[in-house]
């Protein structure tokens, strides 16, 4: 069952909240010095989507906490190849660029899944990330790539 945005954005670590403290929360400070584990996008939505109760077939289990042993998937692009199974969220919208993605999207809410970062310069990089209305914008809980080559 797909959880309600308001729930998911409230389990949400946003920005705010550092990749050591969300690290230590899921008993992987161990991996708080590790360069692999620097980027915690993936790690952080999957987590806001455990609290929402979704259970993933992640690869990395929760080792501490009310979560312990579930599994949370620490890569952004299995990650949203994942979610798009129909016993999770589905079949997502695509768009081409950001500029499409901003025109398509309008003022709705849920979760984004950025591509090839900086596609003008041939950057691999992904993001996932939850995103709402904000104003005539569109805002996300850690960072927006309209430059993306795919959302």
């Amino acid at each position: 069952m797909k959880p309600r945005f308001a729930l998911l954005k409230q389990n949400f670590p946003t920005h705010d909240v550092s990749r050591e403290t969300v690290l230590t929360e899921i008993g992987w400070n161990d991996l708080i010095a590790n360069p692999g584990y620097a980027d915690t996008c993936a790690i952080r939505m999957s987590l806001a989507l455990i609290k929402s109760g979704l259970k993933l077939p992640g690869r990395m289990a929760i080792k501490t906490g009310t979560y312990k042993g579930a599994l949370i998937e620490p890569g952004q692009a299995r990650l949203s190849k994942m979610l798009t199974r129909q016993s999770l969220l589905g079949s997502p919208e695509r768009f081409k660029s950001g500029d499409a993605a901003i025109k398509g999207i309008k003022k709705r809410q849920g979760i984004a899944s950025f591509f090839r970062l900086y596609a003008d310069i041939g950057d691999t990089q992904g993001h996932i990330d939850i995103i709402s209305p904000w104003g005539e914008a569109l805002q996300c809980g850690g960072a927006c790539y309209w430059r993306s080559g795919e959302v």
